[in-house]
Formats: structure tokens, C-alpha cells, sequence
């Protein structure tokens, strides 16, 4: 089988990605090397995302470390480069589905989620035992409590007591990892108005290739915005209609988390002129998601 893991930073996301870089080489020492491995790894230079005629860093500077990265990269085929029209995670995404015809599965990770090195050996071993009996499916690990209760179907039995909002305050070092047995649990939301699939992109997320070919990233959507709730609202869908089998798993006690607590790049983006176009992203997706939903079937 093969493994894409597709990666979208920002300038001054460079040094989350030397984080991820050391985790995921550690857990490949652990992986069972009956796989081919891909690292898809974009680096946003594109002039009108960055000002660089007024920034203080240039952009040979993170060409330089990108390229150091993947140099670190050579347990996988490492493509990691700097890139201009590739200016989000959803483009990004696309791009990974589109250049990887003969992929099987694709992992979401965004920059700043902390997990344990041995998360990537437990989603091998759970998508060879799915491929065969669940070929349409999603896997995530599991997440602290988060912004709502809809969420609770991800969270880790040892943080459903916490307060909603907890990802907010908690320390990702000491709540993400390995919380005991790791075992793979049916996911089903079964909150009224929501789909029985929840999960977030960019959070270690392990998507079946037949899965992402049958739904698709819609080219309308733009960079940025939408892309895992499409993805969530067709398998519905999909599986309303009685056109395809489609399940959501978890890894129990497999947690990662965001960076919300130490998250600060202000050593970086004092030094650059960011052009912060999420919201015009965002909005493009948003004046699209119904019309591609309503074309699905």
C-alpha cells in the first residue's frame, strides 16, 4: 500500500514542521516496512501571502531549511517544496490526491498538532486491517474536550469530564501520546442536525483513497476552508442514499492535540509581512459548499 502524508505550512510554520519531522522519523523506525511512504510537504512563499520587499527575512532562508528537513526526511520519498501556488491546506490537499493516483491512503497533519512518534505505526496497522473489510472510510486519533459537546464523540475518555473548551488551556506536551491500550472504536455522532462522521482535517486524519476519489476536494473551494466538513456532510450523503458503505474509526487512546497554549510565532512574523487572506479564502468555499454538495451523486 501506499501512504501520503501531506503537509501545508506557512513561513513561519517552519519550525513546526522540524517538530513533525523528528516525531514521524522516530515512528518509522517502529513501522512495518511493507509500505511505500510519501511525504507531500508545500511551503507557501507566494508574494502576494507574504510582503517580502518588507520583511526581514528572505525567502533563502526558509528555502534552505525546508530543504535541510527533508534531507532528515529519508526513511519516506520526500517532496517537500517551496511553492507559490499552493497557498492552503485545501489546495494543498487537492494536489496531494491529484498527483498520487496510486495512493491508498492520505494523512491530514497540520503544523502545529503535537502526537506521539508511535501514531503513525498504529494507523498502518489500522488502515491494512480496514482496507480489506471497510475500503471507504476515515480514521483519526483521538482529542481532548473541545469547543462543544458534538465533538464528544472524539474525545478521550480520560478529558470527556473537562471543561468544553479545554483544548484552549491544556499542555499538548503532557495530554498528547499514547494513554494506554490503543484500540480502533466505531465513530458515530449521534448528535441531532450533525452527520455521523466528525472529525477535523489537519489532526494526524487517515483518509481511504477510494474515499477522497469518490467525494473530492472541489476544485470551487479554492485554498483554504471547508474541505473536511464537505467531506463529513457527502459520506452522509452518500450513506442517506444507500450509494456507499462508508465508516468513521478512532484510535482510542491515541490523543493529539493542537498547540493552542505555547503557540506563538512572534519571533517570526515580527520579521515578516504576512498577508493574512484566511478570511477571503474561507469565503470563496463557503459561496460553494451547497452548490458541490447538491451535484454529489
Amino acid at each position: 500500500m501506499k501512504f501520503v502524508i501531506s503537509i501545508f505550512l506557512l513561513p513561519y510554520e517552519i519550525d513546526d514542521l522540524s517538530r513533525m519531522v523528528n516525531q514521524l522519523k522516530l515512528g518509522a523506525n517502529l513501522l512495518s516496512g511493507r509500505h511505500q511512504w510519501v511525504m507531500d510537504v508545500n511551503l507557501c512563499l507566494a508574494d502576494d501571502m507574504v510582503d517580502w520587499g518588507n520583511s526581514s527575512i528572505d525567502k533563502q532562508f526558509f528555502v534552505e531549511k525546508l530543504n535541510n528537513l527533508a534531507r532528515q526526511s529519508d526513511w519516506c520519498e520526500a517532496r517537500f517544496t517551496c511553492i507559490e501556488h499552493i497557498k492552503g491546506c485545501v489546495s494543498q490537499r487537492r494536489k496531494s490526491l491529484l498527483e498520487n493516483p496510486d495512493a491508498d491512503h492520505f494523512i491530514w497533519i497540520d503544523g502545529d498538532i503535537f502526537f506521539s512518534e508511535r501514531t503513525i505505526t498504529f494507523v498502518e496497522q489500522a488502515a491494512e486491517r480496514l482496507s480489506d473489510t471497510n475500503p471507504m472510510f476515515i480514521l483519526t486519533p483521538e482529542v481532548v474536550r473541545l469547543w462543544d459537546s458534538t465533538w464528544d464523540c472524539l474525545v478521550n475518555e480520560q478529558y470527556i469530564s473537562k471543561p468544553l473548551g479545554y483544548q484552549a488551556e491544556n499542555d499538548p506536551f503532557t495530554d498528547s501520546g499514547i494513554k494506554g491500550k490503543v484500540s480502533l472504536e466505531l465513530v458515530n455522532c449521534n448528535v441531532k442536525g450533525q452527520p455521523r462522521f466528525k472529525f477535523a482535517g489537519g489532526w494526524f486524519t487517515c483518509l481511504s483513497a477510494p474515499l477522497l476519489n469518490r467525494v473530492r476536494i472541489p476544485e470551487t473551494f479554492g485554498h483554504y476552508g471547508l474541505e473536511d466538513t464537505f467531506i463529513m456532510h457527502a459520506a452522509e450523503k452518500f450513506v442517506e442514499l444507500g450509494l456507499e458503505d462508508i465508516k468513521q474509526f478512532k484510535l482510542k487512546n491515541a490523543i493529539v492535540c493542537e498547540n493552542y497554549k505555547f503557540r506563538d510565532y512572534a519571533y517570526l512574523l515580527n520579521r515578516l509581512s504576512i498577508i493574512d487572506r484566511r478570511v477571503e479564502f474561507k469565503k470563496i468555499s463557503e459561496l460553494n459548499f451547497r452548490k458541490e454538495l447538491d451535484s454529489l451523486h
